[in-house]
């Protein structure tokens, strides 16, 4: 279980790239009024010197909780290039 993420919360950093936010999920569901963030949904990208950017989506979620078709994400689910999710909403997600 973990609290559910929005668009605006954070993938953690990794091996020197910052951490970057979710921009994009639920057009249909909502925590808090904003959109919620769902297996596969965009992060900003990210870079750092002599590097290049590279994009980001959120890469696991809920084995049993679905939004559009979509697996919910959650604190502490993984992004595809590296890092967690990190966040707080008012839902919990089993």
């Amino acid at each position: 279980m973990g609290n559910g993420i929005v668009v605006g919360h954070l993938g953690t950093d990794h091996d020197g790239f910052p951490p970057t936010p979710v921009t994009a999920g639920s057009a249909t569901v909502r925590y808090d009024g904003i959109p919620a963030a769902r297996l596969g949904d965009p992060l900003a990208p990210h870079d750092k010197p002599k590097h290049p950017s590279h994009g980001r989506a959120i890469a696991a979620g809920s084995g049993t909780v679905m939004i559009d078709g979509k697996p919910v994400a959650r604190v502490g689910d993984a992004v595809d290039c590296g890092g967690v999710l990190q966040g707080a909403s008012s839902v919990n997600i089993g």
